[in-house]
């Protein structure tokens, strides 16, 4: 009697770590698709951004984006050396 006990508590256990791992995986596989989706979602959120902010800063819808913004001018002797008089 105490060995069918035994087998029926082993068998017991091996079913509840099946049902255990099968749910612990649906967990795993949940939060990596959400996050997936999260990711999905900020890089529109943020293509849609860029382009209205790139509009409401222009006065024309064709705008182009040109590399550098902000050239320097060229730096003379004379702005560097100034000649004291």
């Amino acid at each position: 009697m105490a060995d069918r006990n035994r087998k029926i508590e082993k068998g017991q256990s091996t079913l509840e770590m099946a049902l255990a791992l099968i749910v612990i995986i649906l967990l795993i596989g949940g939060i990596v698709k959400i996050w997936f989706w999260s990711n999905t979602q900020i890089v529109q959120r943020q293509q849609a951004y860029n382009a209205t902010r790139v509009q409401a800063g222009t006065g024309s819808d064709t705008y182009q984006t040109v590399w550098p913004v902000y050239t320097p001018g060229e730096l003379t002797e004379e702005e560097t050396f100034p000649k004291k008089e």
